[in-house]
Parts: structure tokens; C-alpha cells; sequence
């Protein structure tokens, strides 16, 4: 992806039983795992810790930076102090980018909640996305005398929390995220774990993001992704379901479906670009999907192709697998005519001055496209803004003879209230040409996109292309950024004022300019 889009973060747990080998070393776990989530996150990282032997039974460490910067890689004795000061048995970690609140140190998770009576004292992180923050936020303002210092939802979701444990008595915790997950519209996959050593993973009911489990030994690890227990030499890895509850209560691990999961819609974009392309998302393959809408994206190749004139190029590094497969099958060489910089990062993820991190993030192989016809493949345009620089740059540095783009995702024309920070439809390149969704876009149409782009041509990926290369049928998948069909009543409400925003002119993320029906 050439567009700098952000999905807002990566969640980890682990338990340690009692007699391990391993004893007390959640955060040597921890550690591991959230390095192998960086990707889902670059701007602050943290690990919570439970252990009954310390004065603090729940230590977190969180700060702004990547995973080996806020646990100080580059100075072992800092990193083995930081991980003696969170030694215990079980734990819960967390990268994070913000689709909203302030980019500073107090909004790091795990967020941690101190109390007296143990049950109260807490610590949760979750990725995903409230839709219906501030309605959940309104009561607890006008009515209960809270004051709200972040205004986020993680902040709002801690409250929420904390009001469910109010009682005089230890709840059930299954009762207790079972009235959260009513409460709550959106994506929301929550680690949580108390000073009791209880450590509860949840996934919401409508199943947005992965999260996954399996053992190392006996060591139980949680997932945001595959990749990062594959990476342990986990082999049976399992997949938490939409509305289960994963559940270590006094050592005892269970696993139960805590609230029904009337419709499922798992994000489609973790296939397209989010996850790590070695990771599988409920057992389908990032990697096999991404070669998939490369074949798809070939069948709709309208250009006489001949390996004299043509190279294809693709965007490294999340649409390489789509232009391998793309070029594979049209009989073309596949080249790499953009290196990217190791060092520059996932430009999408780190937030600020966007054209100015493209600019260091690829250089050009002009020896490879000079006077060449080249078929640039990315797995897909958001803004178009990096797009359009790209194409400038294989022309005007590469001296391209023409640049035909190809999508391996179809065009974006709606905004995303669950995760992904692309809120409005004025910043979104496709939505200015009037698209319908339902129907396949005229060639008029693409030459119009592509000229705005400075391409010589423009083709995307179908719907059905795409829920064929993910292998989930399309009811079982979120599309509302292609087709508009949200899954939940907050995300058709806030799709509504981010329609009237547009005609209005006003900018800024669609639930800031509508505090009483948005989200952060």
C-alpha cells in the first residue's frame, strides 16, 4: 500500500503455569510476541505483568516508540532491569497506532486501573475500534459526574469497566465482558487481566480482527496474529472464534462462547495489506490470498501484453505476493523496480508528514523500467496521494515510457469506523468520481482515475475477485469501505454524517465532527 493508512494496533497474553521451567518470564514472552506485531503498530508499545509476590501484584511498563525502544534493546542491562521489574507468570502486551486521542505516553497501553481490592485492580489493552463512543460516553458524563481526560474510547471502555466491578462482591468475569460486548458496537478484541492473576482474551461478536492461541510447552500464548506464535515453533494454532472468551482463572484455562455471534465480518483488509503476510486469519492464508487476487487481477488485463515492451513492478513489500502471482500468469517478468528503504518503516503506520517519508522510502531501478512499459501493481489507493508520486517518480527518475496501475483490491468509496483510520469520504480518492459499487466501473471512468493519477491506464480488483482469493464468502466479510453494506447500526449512523460532512465541506475524522454519534 502506497497510501498512508493506520490500523491501530497488535495484542498479546501469555500464561505461565505454576512448576514451568519458565517461571516468571511473561515478559521474555511478551517481548517476543509484540516484536512479531510491530507491523500492526510503531507508535508506543507495552507489557502489564501479574505477580503475587511483589508489592505491585500488576506492574506495566508502557512508553512511545517502536517494541526495542521502549524495552530498551540497544542497552541489556536497562532491557534485564525493565524485565526483572515485570517478572511473573502471566501478562498481556500491546502495540499500538491511534485512530484517535493524542499521539503522547498516557495513551501507551496496557491502560492500568490501581484499586485496593484486587478484583477492581486492573489492566486491559484491546485492538480495534469503538463506533458507539459517545454514546457510551454522554451517560457517564451528564449523569454519573465523570471526567473524561483523554477522549478516547479506551479510556471510555476502562470506565465501563470499572462500573461492571463495582459490586461488593467478586463478579463473574464472564458475566461481566458478556454485558460489555452488548454494550459495545465495533471492533473490539480485548486482553485484560487483573490483580487476582485473571486474564481474560475476547473476541467481539462480529469477529473483525484475528486473535489467535496455541502452547509453546506449556506456555499458553495469544495472538493478534499467527506469525508471532508460528514464530515460537507453534504448530497447533487455533483461532478464537467471534464472541468467545478465552479464560485463565486459578491456573485453569477455558474457552467458551460468550456472547452469540448473530453476523460475522471479518475485515477484509487484513488480507489485502494489515496482516503479516506469513499469518493466517481464522485458518486462510495472508500469503495465498494475496497470490489469489494477483491471478484474479490478471483475468481483467485488458492490455496487449508482450515481455518485450512490459515489466511489472510491484509496491513492495505487502503487494509483492499479488504482483508475482499477476505477473506469473500473464507470462511476465516480475521485477523489483522500486527498492524500499528497510529503515524509512511502514510509512503507512507512522503518522506524520506523509510526503515527506514516501520521498525516502523507495528508490527506483532505472535499469530495470527505463523505456519500459511498466504494469505497477499495489494491493490498493486510498488517498492516491503516494500513488500519484510514485508513478511520477518510475516516469520522471525511472524514465518509464508509460505506468499502467493495477489494484489488487477494488476501489475504496466508504469510510472505515472500526479500525482503520480513513474516517471521511473527502479524503478517499475513488468517492470524487461518483462510483457505484454495484456495478462495474466504465472505462471512461478509469481513464478519468488514471489521468488524475498521472497513469496511462487504471484497473481494480472485483468484490467477488476479492471474496474468491480470501475464500470467505462475502456475508462473512467486512466490505463496508467497497460497498458502503456496514455491519453494525453505529457504523451505518456514522457512514450517514460522514456523507453530510462531505456535502458540507467540513474535514476531520467523521467522529470528531459528530460527537454525539462518534467514536475514537
Amino acid at each position: 500500500m502506497t497510501d498512508n493508512v493506520h490500523e491501530n494496533c497488535g495484542v498479546a497474553a501469555v500464561h505461565i503455569p505454576d512448576g514451568s521451567k519458565f517461571q516468571g518470564m511473561a515478559p521474555n514472552f511478551l517481548y517476543k510476541l509484540l516484536m512479531n506485531l510491530q507491523g500492526r503498530g510503531q507508535l508506543s508499545a507495552g507489557i502489564t505483568t501479574y505477580n503475587p509476590l511483589r508489592p505491585r501484584l500488576l506492574e506495566t511498563h508502557r512508553d512511545l516508540g517502536l517494541v526495542t525502544e521502549v524495552f530498551k534493546e540497544s542497552n541489556p542491562d536497562e532491557q534485564l532491569k525493565i524485565f526483572k521489574s515485570l517478572a511473573g507468570n502471566t501478562g498481556i502486551g500491546h502495540t499500538r497506532y491511534a485512530t484517535c486521542g493524542a499521539d503522547d505516553r498516557d495513551n501507551a497501553q496496557p491502560l492500568e486501573r490501581t484499586h485496593g481490592r484486587r478484583w477492581k485492580w486492573f489492566s486491559f489493552c484491546f485492538n480495534g475500534n469503538i463506533a458507539n463512543y459517545s454514546d457510551l460516553k454522554k451517560p457517564l458524563v451528564e449523569k454519573a459526574d465523570y471526567h473524561i481526560m483523554f477522549d478516547n474510547d479506551t479510556e471510555i471502555m476502562m470506565h465501563y469497566l470499572s462500573r461492571e466491578l463495582q459490586a461488593k462482591s467478586r463478579p463473574d468475569m464472564k458475566e461481566v465482558f458478556s454485558s460489555l460486548a452488548k454494550k459495545f458496537d465495533g471492533a473490539f478484541n480485548i486482553a485484560f487481566i487483573n490483580a487476582r492473576g485473571t486474564l481474560i482474551v475476547l473476541r467481539d461478536p462480529i469477529g473483525f480482527r484475528p486473535m489467535c492461541y496455541g502452547h509453546y510447552e506449556d506456555v499458553l500464548l495469544v495472538s493478534s496474529e499467527s506469525n508471532a506464535l508460528a514464530n515460537f515453533g507453534v504448530t497447533d494454532i487455533k483461532y478464537l472464534q467471534p464472541g468467545e472468551v478465552l479464560q485463565v482463572l486459578e491456573g485453569k484455562i477455558a474457552i467458551k462462547q460468550l456472547v452469540p455471534s448473530k453476523k460475522q465480518a471479518r475485515c477484509m483488509f487484513e488480507w489485502v495489506y494489515f496482516s503479516n503476510v506469513a499469518s493466517h486469519f481464522d485458518g486462510k492464508s495472508v500469503y495465498l490470498a494475496r497470490t489469489k487476487l494477483g491471478e484474479e487481477l490478471a483475468k481483467l488485463e485488458t492490455l496487449p501484453i508482450n515481455t518485450n515492451e512490459y515489466v511489472v513492478v510491484p509496491v513492495p513489500d505487502s503487494a509483492k505476493p499479488a504482483g508475482d502471482a499477476y505477473a506469473y500468469a500473464l507470462g511476465l517478468p516480475s521485477r523489483e523496480g522500486l527498492i524500499r528503504n528497510r529503515f524509512a518503516g511502514r510509512t503507512f503506520i507512522e503518522g506524520r508528514s506523509r510526503e515527506d517519508k514516501v520521498r525516502n522510502k523507495f528508490t527506483v531501478q532505472k535499469n530495470i523500467i527505463e523505456g519500459k512499459k511498466v504494469l505497477l501493481v499495489d494491493d490498493s489507493i486510498v488517498r492516491g496521494t503516494t500513488t500519484r508520486n510514485i508513478v511520477k517518480y518510475l516516469k520522471e527518475v525511472g524514465k518509464a515510457k508509460e505506468v499502467h496501475i493495477r489494484v489488487s483490491c477494488p476501489p475504496i468509496v466508504a469510510p472505515c469506523f472500526y479500525g482503520i483510520d480513513m474516517s471521511t469520504i473527502t479524503e478517499l480518492f475513488a468517492p470524487r468520481f461518483k462510483i457505484d459499487p454495484k456495478k462495474p466501473i466504465e472505462k471512461t471512468v478509469l481513464d478519468r482515475m488514471a489521468k488524475e493519477l498521472g497513469a496511462d491506464s487504471l484497473i481494480y480488483q472485483t468484490i467477488p475477485g476479492l471474496a474468491r482469493s480470501i475464500s470467505f464468502p462475502q456475508e462473512k466479510l467486512c466490505m463496508a469501505c467497497l460497498n458502503t453494506d456496514y455491519p453494525t447500526k453505529q457504523g451505518n449512523l456514522l457512514y450517514g454524517t460522514a456523507l453530510k460532512n462531505a456535502m458540507n465541506g467540513q474535514k476531520g475524522r467523521t467522529y470528531e465532527k459528530d460527537k454525539d454519534k462518534g467514536s475514537c
